[in-house]
């Protein structure tokens, strides 16, 4: 279950100081969750080589199915995600011709909008084209910097922008095509039940036993409102390479984990019971 992995990195000075909310990765990890992958961790780092450097090799090391880093990759000079990653996979970097043409492309096209007084590219601009050697690289069409894919044995590195407009599209168009075709061979189902109790510990011991007698079922919690209005949310999560299979999981945990509580089963619409990829 949850075969499929993915680990995401964000580089953000701004976010560790509170100054900014980061927005790249929920809207990752939300869209992750819909095609079957698991995200298995979120970090924020600091624009510091030797952290993203560390950060990038521990993921690597790790083996998800992806590694996604946002951030750190425009013309400044502490823009250096590009190079942390050819240093923790061992890499030298190298002029991609075709980054270098996207570039030029994208500075004509702010030129051509009245947004850069400048279309020339200096040194600082060419600087985006240096990539890991194997990479592929991605136009954006939003801003400047190109996105890169490298593919390293059984783990996918993309580095991405950190500007959410320029991450989005990057994410939808060319990021999310690639995930969806590697993606869990699989159907993947979720069940709610709502327990209106005020304390969660009252329920611990009933939602280890849950877990335990059903080890193919994710059994997660979130608690709505406050005080009087309080709810447990009680999440079931599995897959199964069979949608009667999975049905059959997740009926059966539903069950146990309602009479536990003593709630009745309530009736669901048949078709709202799974979520394919």
């Amino acid at each position: 279950m949850f075969d499929k992995s993915v680990i995401i990195i964000v580089v953000s000075r701004e976010i560790l100081e509170g100054s900014v909310v980061d927005r790249n990765a929920a809207f990752i990890a939300n869209r992750l969750d819909d095609i079957g992958y698991r995200v298995r961790t979120i970090q924020v780092v600091d624009r510091v080589e030797a952290e993203m450097v560390s950060a990038l090799k521990w993921a690597i090391s790790e083996r998800p199915t992806f590694v996604l880093m946002t951030g750190g990759m425009g013309p400044n000079w502490d823009d250096n995600s590009r190079g942390c990653l050819a240093k923790a996979a061992g890499l030298e970097l190298a002029d991609d011709p075709q980054a270098l043409e996207f570039i030029e492309s994208s500075y004509k096209r702010l030129h051509a909008r009245d947004i850069i007084d400048n279309p020339e590219l200096n040194d600082s601009r060419r600087g985006m084209a240096w990539v890991p050697t194997g990479s592929t690289c991605y136009q954006n069409t939003v801003g400047t910097a190109p996105a890169v894919q490298l593919r390293l044995e059984e783990t996918t590195v993309f580095l991405l922008p950190g500007v959410p407009a320029e991450m989005q599209r990057f994410f939808t168009v060319d990021v999310m095509p690639v995930m969806s075709a590697e993606g869990p061979d699989t159907v993947r189902g979720e069940r709610q039940v709502d327990y209106h109790g005020q304390d969660e510990s009252s329920i611990s011991r009933a939602l280890s036993d849950i877990a335990k007698r059903h080890p193919m079922v994710s059994v997660r919690t979130r608690v709505q409102g406050a005080d009087r209005t309080r709810t447990i949310r009680i999440s079931l999560v599995s897959e199964s390479e069979n949608a009667v299979h999975l049905n059959d999981l997740l009926d059966q945990a539903e069950q146990d984990l309602r009479d536990r509580l003593g709630l009745e089963l309530q009736s669901r619409p048949t078709d709202a019971s799974a979520i394919g990829d």
